[in-house]
């Protein structure tokens, strides 16, 4: 018996099927990975998570809503913003005008992953005691991250054009340096 399971056709039986499974295996198509879709209610949450964050006037806790490649280019400074400590310093900034802000107009589209919310939006805020309102139009680009969360991935926020005509100084007032 010790020379049957030795003999190399015992082996060659054993080996054969493995050899045959494995190829297969090896050949198999990978399995469809399908990106988990957002619905419109759900980024419209996304942006009021957002604006709740300003609320908190906790500039890390703005910055949390980005991921850590983010590029922000914000409203009321000249700097491209493109990491946590560059957007955090930015909301160091900002949420000295203690803003509160809310949407006029959006448009959303969502596509394998990727989220886009689009639009005007009017910011109150306050300088000097004194409360304005400022309207800005705005892009908000989402990307679900490897851990199921969408974060901001690119914002960017510019004053109306009307607004920057007309009235100067009301941006020039609230102009973040540096």
């Amino acid at each position: 018996m010790t020379q049957y399971v030795s003999s190399p056709q015992f082996r060659l039986k054993l080996i054969l099927p493995l050899i045959f499974g494995l190829t297969l295996t090896a050949c198999a198509p990978e399995p469809e990975v399908h990106a988990a879709q957002i619905s419109e209610d759900e980024i419209q949450n996304l942006f009021e998570r957002w604006n709740q964050s300003l609320q908190t006037g906790d500039p890390a806790a703005v910055t949390a809503n980005y991921a850590s490649n983010a590029v922000l280019l914000p409203t009321v400074s000249n700097k491209v913003r493109t990491n946590h400590t560059e957007i955090e310093d930015y909301f160091v900034h900002f949420l000295e005008l203690s803003p509160h802000g809310r949407i006029d107009e959006r448009h959303i589209s969502v596509n394998d992953g990727i989220a886009i919310d689009t639009g005007i939006y009017t910011f109150d805020v306050t300088k000097d005691g004194e409360q304005k309102q400022v309207q800005a139009r705005y892009n908000f680009v989402y990307e679900r991250q490897n851990d199921g969360e969408w974060l901001i991935v690119n914002h960017h926020s510019s004053a109306m054009p009307e607004v920057i005509v007309d009235e100067p100084e009301l941006l020039e007032d609230m102009l973040i340096e540096g």
